[in-house]
Formats: structure tokens, C-alpha cells, sequence
């Protein structure tokens, strides 16, 4: 079986990304990330992201890369 890897929002990155941006609203916040508006909350919260989205900041953030400095992995349960 393959593992996708999924990420989670480090602590304060939301909030980070945010201010680096000058974002104001939640709204917009979700349309930069490409998180829909009523999943914020769960990401803030530790939800885990998919690849595609952790990317898309990344790259959004400046370098794609860089995944660390706004995401940890997810670690995966056992089944």
C-alpha cells in the first residue's frame, strides 16, 4: 500500500501567513490557501492538508520547497 503523505499547519502558520500577506479576513485567507472557508478552523486546529495544498502555500509563501516552515507531517496511525 502507498502512503500519501498529508501535512499539518504548524502552530501560528495560519496567523503568519496572514500578516506576511496583509490578509484581513478568513475569506480571504482561504481563497490564498485554497482551503474552503469552513475547513479553516480544522486546519488552525491541526486537520491534516493535503500534498497539493502544502505545495500551493509553499509556493505561494515564496519558495516550494520550503515545506517546514509552515507544515509538519502528518504521522500515520496503524491500521
Amino acid at each position: 500500500m502507498l502512503y500519501k503523505p498529508r501535512y499539518v499547519f504548524r502552530p501560528g502558520a495560519l496567523e503568519a501567513i496572514q500578516r506576511s500577506r496583509n490578509i484581513q479576513t478568513d475569506k480571504q485567507l482561504a481563497l490564498y490557501t485554497g482551503i474552503e472557508p469552513q475547513h479553516l478552523e480544522k486546519a488552525r486546529a491541526g486537520y491534516p492538508v493535503s500534498t497539493e495544498v502544502a505545495l500551493r502555500v509553499a509556493a505561494l509563501q515564496g519558495d516550494e520547497s520550503y515545506l517546514a516552515a509552515w507544515f509538519d507531517l502528518e504521522q500515520p496511525t496503524a491500521a
